[in-house]
């Protein structure tokens, strides 16, 4: 099966860049390999995702996970950079592959880290870098699971310095419907389907002059007493395109 992604081959390592987009989370995925006693194995994993990015040693095996403190923490890509920098046969060797790190040439290693780096940052797709007003980010992606698919928007805002999915509209083609709250209490809410014939066309609809008060609902009140309504209306017709332009064509 080919290789996902953007892999590049450097000093030993196999240095692998790819869009990760998971049910709950998605971002830039870094995956590094190696060969140990003749096999392909993945040695660390950095997953510079939008709400919870972490890495890990050993993702396959002992998976040893640790997440990044988004108070201090900005963009995960260039912590990532950063912290390989210099520091691959340690990171390696911490991973359990001792006799692996003893081979690296760690001067070579960082020298691959800028194109690596554009790699990362060229994986993410030019829908999912989103909108954003008055605070809010609106992400949009098309998504497909085992029983349906459709676009499917999140609305992002930052809470105690981490960034929450406050809203989710899923404008799924079976059975269309959004959460307040997806990552907390998640309270889901059907469309009735009796009614909506265009799921993205109710959720404009349902958002027009109505954002803060669906914030607060989904448990967010401080949040939404900070939010222009005026702003985040403006915002939607672009939104709106974004859903409609993430449907595949044919």
């Amino acid at each position: 099966m080919a290789e996902q992604g953007l892999t590049i081959e450097v000093g030993g390592l196999c240095f692998n860049a790819r869009y990760s987009n998971l049910n709950a989370d998605r971002g830039p995925s870094l995956r590094i390999y190696g060969e140990v006693e003749g096999q392909r194995v993945q040695l660390l994993r950095f997953d510079c995702f939008e709400v919870d990015p972490h890495y890990h040693y050993d993702p396959d095996g002992k998976n040893n996970l640790l997440r990044l403190d988004t108070t201090k923490v900005s963009d995960p890509i260039t912590w990532a950079m950063d912290h390989l920098r210099g520091n691959v046969a340690s990171l390696v060797r911490i991973a359990g592959y001792g006799p692996l790190a003893d081979d690296l040439d760690e001067g070579v290693l960082t020298a691959a880290l800028p194109t690596v780096e554009k790699a990362l940052r060229d994986s993410i797709p030019a829908k999912a870098s989103g909108m954003e007003a008055s605070g809010l980010r609106f992400a949009v992606d098309y998504r497909t699971t085992s029983t349906d698919r459709g676009p499917s928007l999140r609305v992002l805002g930052e809470v105690d310095g981490q960034s929450v999915q406050l809203l989710r509209f899923d404008c799924f083609e079976n059975d269309p419907h959004f959460h307040y709250d997806p990552q907390g209490v998640n309270h889901r809410i059907f469309l009735n389907m009796a009614r909506v014939t265009d799921p993205i066309a109710w959720t404009m609809d349902y958002l027009q002059g109505n954002v803060t008060s669906l914030v607060r609902i989904a448990g967010y009140g401080r949040l939404a007493d900070q939010l222009d309504e005026a702003a985040v209306t403006a915002a939607l017709p672009g939104v709106e395109k974004a859903l409609r332009d993430s449907v595949p064509r044919g």
